[in-house]
Protein backbone atom coordinates (compact mmCIF):
# COMPACT_ATOMS: atom_id res chain seq x y z
CA UNK A 1 0.00 0.00 0.00
CA UNK A 2 1.07 3.35 -0.87
CA UNK A 3 1.61 5.91 1.45
CA UNK A 4 -1.48 8.41 2.35
CA UNK A 5 -1.48 11.90 0.51
CA UNK A 6 -1.10 14.80 2.96
CA UNK A 7 -4.66 15.90 1.29
CA UNK A 8 -6.18 12.94 2.51
CA UNK A 9 -5.24 12.82 6.44
CA UNK A 10 -8.16 12.34 9.02
CA UNK A 11 -8.86 14.84 11.41
CA UNK A 12 -10.28 15.35 14.80
CA UNK A 13 -11.28 18.52 15.93
CA UNK A 14 -11.33 18.24 19.77
CA UNK A 15 -14.50 19.77 21.37
CA UNK A 16 -15.19 20.91 24.83
CA UNK A 17 -19.10 19.29 24.70
CA UNK A 18 -20.79 15.98 25.72
CA UNK A 19 -21.44 15.30 22.07
CA UNK A 20 -19.30 14.35 19.22
CA UNK A 21 -20.03 13.63 14.98
CA UNK A 22 -18.44 10.91 13.67
CA UNK A 23 -18.31 12.29 9.49
CA UNK A 24 -17.78 10.04 6.70
CA UNK A 25 -16.32 11.08 3.52
CA UNK A 26 -17.27 9.39 0.11
CA UNK A 27 -16.51 6.67 -2.85
CA UNK A 28 -12.41 7.20 -3.85
CA UNK A 29 -12.66 11.08 -2.04
CA UNK A 30 -11.11 11.82 1.68
CA UNK A 31 -11.78 13.56 4.70
CA UNK A 32 -10.81 16.80 3.24
CA UNK A 33 -14.32 17.06 1.64
CA UNK A 34 -16.01 16.80 4.41
CA UNK A 35 -13.78 18.72 6.82
CA UNK A 36 -15.10 22.59 6.05
CA UNK A 37 -18.43 21.59 7.03
CA UNK A 38 -16.84 19.64 10.09
CA UNK A 39 -14.97 22.45 10.93
CA UNK A 40 -17.81 24.52 10.86
CA UNK A 41 -20.13 22.58 12.93
CA UNK A 42 -17.06 22.43 15.33
CA UNK A 43 -16.96 25.86 15.91
CA UNK A 44 -20.75 26.84 15.95
CA UNK A 45 -21.66 23.92 18.76
CA UNK A 46 -18.42 23.05 20.09
CA UNK A 47 -19.01 19.16 19.57
CA UNK A 48 -15.92 17.13 18.88
CA UNK A 49 -15.83 16.28 15.49
CA UNK A 50 -13.94 13.01 13.73
CA UNK A 51 -12.76 12.98 10.27
CA UNK A 52 -11.53 9.24 9.60
CA UNK A 53 -10.02 7.78 6.35
CA UNK A 54 -11.75 4.76 5.12
CA UNK A 55 -9.42 1.62 3.96
CA UNK A 56 -8.24 1.72 0.70
CA UNK A 57 -9.13 5.74 0.47
CA UNK A 58 -6.16 8.27 0.11
CA UNK A 59 -3.22 6.53 -0.98
CA UNK A 60 -4.10 4.84 -4.59
CA UNK A 61 -7.12 2.94 -6.44
CA UNK A 62 -5.27 0.38 -6.67
CA UNK A 63 -5.31 0.41 -2.81
CA UNK A 64 -9.14 0.73 -3.07
CA UNK A 65 -9.98 -2.19 -5.13
CA UNK A 66 -8.38 -4.41 -3.15
CA UNK A 67 -11.55 -3.14 -0.15
CA UNK A 68 -14.82 -3.81 0.26
CA UNK A 69 -17.56 -2.54 2.30
CA UNK A 70 -16.99 -4.55 4.82
CA UNK A 71 -13.54 -3.05 5.79
CA UNK A 72 -15.16 0.62 5.19
CA UNK A 73 -17.38 -0.31 8.01
CA UNK A 74 -15.68 -2.42 10.30
CA UNK A 75 -13.64 1.38 10.49
CA UNK A 76 -16.67 3.13 11.30
CA UNK A 77 -17.60 0.36 13.69
CA UNK A 78 -14.19 1.29 15.73
CA UNK A 79 -14.38 4.82 15.19
CA UNK A 80 -18.00 4.95 17.14
CA UNK A 81 -16.91 2.43 19.84
CA UNK A 82 -14.08 5.28 20.51
CA UNK A 83 -16.57 7.99 20.36
CA UNK A 84 -19.23 6.22 22.74
CA UNK A 85 -16.58 5.84 25.45
CA UNK A 86 -15.75 9.66 25.75
CA UNK A 87 -18.68 11.14 25.01
CA UNK A 88 -22.38 10.34 25.89
CA UNK A 89 -24.00 11.72 22.99
CA UNK A 90 -22.59 10.64 19.54
CA UNK A 91 -24.40 11.40 15.57
CA UNK A 92 -22.82 9.57 12.64
CA UNK A 93 -23.08 12.14 9.36
CA UNK A 94 -21.66 10.92 5.65
CA UNK A 95 -21.57 12.58 2.39
CA UNK A 96 -22.70 10.10 -0.36
CA UNK A 97 -21.38 6.33 0.00
CA UNK A 98 -20.42 7.99 3.90
CA UNK A 99 -24.12 8.59 4.01
CA UNK A 100 -24.72 4.30 2.69
CA UNK A 101 -22.19 3.95 5.78
CA UNK A 102 -23.94 6.39 8.10
CA UNK A 103 -27.23 4.78 7.52
CA UNK A 104 -26.13 1.31 7.87
CA UNK A 105 -24.33 2.11 11.28
CA UNK A 106 -27.95 3.61 12.25
CA UNK A 107 -29.28 0.19 11.69
CA UNK A 108 -26.29 -1.90 13.59
CA UNK A 109 -24.85 0.19 16.46
CA UNK A 110 -26.97 0.95 19.52
CA UNK A 111 -26.79 4.16 21.29
CA UNK A 112 -26.26 6.80 18.67
CA UNK A 113 -28.36 10.03 18.98
CA UNK A 114 -28.60 10.65 15.36
CA UNK A 115 -27.95 9.86 11.53
CA UNK A 116 -26.83 12.94 9.10
CA UNK A 117 -26.58 11.41 5.23
CA UNK A 118 -25.69 13.95 2.25
CA UNK A 119 -26.63 12.69 -1.49
CA UNK A 120 -26.90 9.74 -0.74
CA UNK A 121 -26.65 7.30 -3.68
CA UNK A 122 -29.84 5.41 -3.23
CA UNK A 123 -30.86 6.53 -6.84
CA UNK A 124 -28.20 7.26 -9.07
CA UNK A 125 -28.38 8.73 -12.49
CA UNK A 126 -25.95 6.10 -14.33
CA UNK A 127 -27.62 2.96 -13.07
CA UNK A 128 -26.75 1.25 -16.74
CA UNK A 129 -23.29 1.37 -15.78
CA UNK A 130 -23.76 0.50 -12.21
CA UNK A 131 -25.79 -2.87 -13.57
CA UNK A 132 -22.91 -3.28 -16.16
CA UNK A 133 -20.10 -3.09 -13.10
CA UNK A 134 -19.73 -6.56 -13.09
CA UNK A 135 -18.86 -7.13 -16.78
CA UNK A 136 -16.67 -4.03 -16.96
CA UNK A 137 -14.59 -4.51 -14.47
CA UNK A 138 -12.70 -8.34 -16.42
CA UNK A 139 -11.67 -5.43 -19.16
CA UNK A 140 -11.41 -2.14 -17.73
CA UNK A 141 -10.65 -2.29 -13.98
CA UNK A 142 -10.64 1.57 -13.82
CA UNK A 143 -13.16 3.75 -15.13
CA UNK A 144 -11.82 7.64 -15.54
CA UNK A 145 -14.29 10.13 -14.30
CA UNK A 146 -15.75 13.30 -15.99
CA UNK A 147 -13.58 15.91 -14.28
CA UNK A 148 -15.11 19.47 -14.69
CA UNK A 149 -14.46 22.81 -13.56
CA UNK A 150 -15.78 22.32 -10.34
CA UNK A 151 -13.94 19.49 -9.52
CA UNK A 152 -10.63 21.26 -10.41
CA UNK A 153 -11.54 24.33 -7.93
CA UNK A 154 -12.31 21.76 -5.17
CA UNK A 155 -8.66 20.37 -5.74
CA UNK A 156 -7.46 23.91 -5.53
CA UNK A 157 -9.52 23.98 -2.24
CA UNK A 158 -7.72 20.96 -0.63
CA UNK A 159 -9.74 17.71 -1.67
CA UNK A 160 -7.98 14.89 -2.94
CA UNK A 161 -9.99 11.94 -4.56
CA UNK A 162 -8.74 9.55 -6.92
CA UNK A 163 -9.16 10.69 -10.96
CA UNK A 164 -10.72 6.88 -11.47
CA UNK A 165 -13.25 4.62 -10.09
CA UNK A 166 -11.82 1.18 -9.34
CA UNK A 167 -15.01 -0.86 -10.47
CA UNK A 168 -14.22 -4.16 -7.83
CA UNK A 169 -14.58 -1.32 -5.14
CA UNK A 170 -17.78 -0.01 -7.47
CA UNK A 171 -19.55 -3.53 -7.31
CA UNK A 172 -18.83 -3.57 -3.32
CA UNK A 173 -20.82 -0.31 -2.57
CA UNK A 174 -23.65 -1.58 -5.19
CA UNK A 175 -23.84 -3.93 -2.43
CA UNK A 176 -23.73 -1.98 0.17
CA UNK A 177 -26.41 0.39 -1.25
CA UNK A 178 -28.89 -3.07 -1.29
CA UNK A 179 -28.77 -3.73 2.28
CA UNK A 180 -29.51 0.04 2.93
CA UNK A 181 -32.32 0.30 0.69
CA UNK A 182 -33.72 -3.40 2.67
CA UNK A 183 -32.56 -1.53 6.52
CA UNK A 184 -34.51 1.68 6.06
CA UNK A 185 -38.13 0.96 7.39
CA UNK A 186 -36.41 -0.17 10.66
CA UNK A 187 -34.56 2.47 11.29
CA UNK A 188 -35.34 4.16 15.07
CA UNK A 189 -33.15 6.67 15.47
CA UNK A 190 -34.12 10.65 14.42
CA UNK A 191 -32.82 11.19 10.74
CA UNK A 192 -31.59 14.76 8.76
CA UNK A 193 -31.04 14.60 4.90
CA UNK A 194 -29.37 16.74 2.82
CA UNK A 195 -30.49 16.30 -0.98
CA UNK A 196 -28.63 18.49 -3.40
CA UNK A 197 -30.82 19.57 -6.71
CA UNK A 198 -27.65 19.86 -8.94
CA UNK A 199 -26.37 16.52 -8.45
CA UNK A 200 -24.44 15.69 -11.02
CA UNK A 201 -24.27 11.65 -9.89
CA UNK A 202 -27.36 11.44 -7.75
CA UNK A 203 -31.24 11.38 -8.42
CA UNK A 204 -32.88 14.28 -6.10
CA UNK A 205 -35.19 11.48 -5.30
CA UNK A 206 -32.98 9.46 -3.68
CA UNK A 207 -33.62 11.67 -0.20
CA UNK A 208 -37.22 11.41 -0.68
CA UNK A 209 -36.70 7.52 -0.90
CA UNK A 210 -35.24 7.29 2.64
CA UNK A 211 -37.60 10.21 3.82
CA UNK A 212 -40.53 8.04 2.60
CA UNK A 213 -39.90 4.70 3.50
CA UNK A 214 -38.31 6.07 7.41
CA UNK A 215 -41.82 6.96 8.26
CA UNK A 216 -41.38 5.54 12.09
CA UNK A 217 -39.25 8.08 12.87
CA UNK A 218 -38.20 11.91 12.96
CA UNK A 219 -37.00 12.69 9.57
CA UNK A 220 -35.85 16.08 8.54
CA UNK A 221 -35.32 17.35 4.35
CA UNK A 222 -33.43 19.76 3.14
CA UNK A 223 -32.92 20.62 -0.23
CA UNK A 224 -30.02 22.19 -1.27
CA UNK A 225 -30.58 24.02 -4.42
CA UNK A 226 -27.74 25.82 -5.74
CA UNK A 227 -25.42 22.64 -4.60
CA UNK A 228 -23.71 19.60 -6.58
CA UNK A 229 -22.94 16.54 -5.37
CA UNK A 230 -19.80 17.35 -2.85
CA UNK A 231 -22.24 19.46 -1.57
CA UNK A 232 -19.91 20.26 1.59
CA UNK A 233 -17.29 22.19 -0.17
CA UNK A 234 -20.11 24.06 -2.01
CA UNK A 235 -21.97 27.34 -1.66
CA UNK A 236 -24.28 25.97 0.90
CA UNK A 237 -21.93 24.57 3.54
CA UNK A 238 -22.99 26.76 5.77
CA UNK A 239 -26.60 25.68 5.31
CA UNK A 240 -25.64 22.16 5.82
CA UNK A 241 -23.45 22.59 9.32
CA UNK A 242 -26.57 25.36 10.88
CA UNK A 243 -28.79 22.43 9.76
CA UNK A 244 -26.71 20.03 11.68
CA UNK A 245 -26.51 21.96 14.41
CA UNK A 246 -29.68 22.44 15.28
CA UNK A 247 -30.09 18.92 14.70
CA UNK A 248 -27.55 17.94 17.03
CA UNK A 249 -28.87 20.18 19.54
CA UNK A 250 -32.61 19.41 19.47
Amino acid sequence: MEAINPQASPFLLSGNTDTACLFIHGFTASPSEVYPVGQLLHGMTGCTVSGPLLPGHGCSPQDLNQTCWQDWFFCIEQELESLQELYSRVFIAGLSMGGLLALHAASKIRGLNGVIAINTPIITKFPLQMAAAPLIRYFRPFHPKKIGSADEEMVEEGRFAYPVMPIKALISMKQLRKIVIREISALNLPILLFQSLLDESINPNSAEYIKERAGQVRVRLVELRNSGHIATMGPEKLTIAEEMARFMTI
